[in-house]
């Protein structure tokens, strides 16, 4: 009964890890810290240089999700499923055994 709670919370935490990864490490690579020693300095139109792209463009909204996130919850589906199949074939094992080591 021990070993099948351990096994249990064990595949609970590889799960909760699949998802987390999913999720959080795009989010962790791109944070940057603010440069606190940064001066800026007001820009100032000057007649030499071509004028840049409109400020008021219209922005692409992202919507859905991203083809990243798609992959690695790709992976991480794959790598449950993997890991679910050889928990069933030790837990077959194990099962016969522990019969073996009771019978004889």
């Amino acid at each position: 009964m021990l070993v099948t709670v351990t096994l249990l919370r064990s595949v609970l935490a590889a799960c909760l890890f699949v998802v987390v990864g999913a999720f959080g490490v795009t989010g962790v690579a791109n944070a940057t810290l603010p440069d606190r020693t940064a001066h800026v300095a007001a820009a100032q139109p000057t007649e030499s240089v071509q004028p840049g792209p409109e400020v008021d463009a219209p922005q692409q909204d992202q919507t859905g999700v991203t083809t990243e996130t798609r992959r690695k919850l790709w992976i991480g589906g794959i790598a449950l499923v993997l890991f679910a199949l050889v928990y069933w074939r030790n837990k077959k094992r194990w099962d016969k055994w522990r019969k073996a080591k009771k019978a004889g």
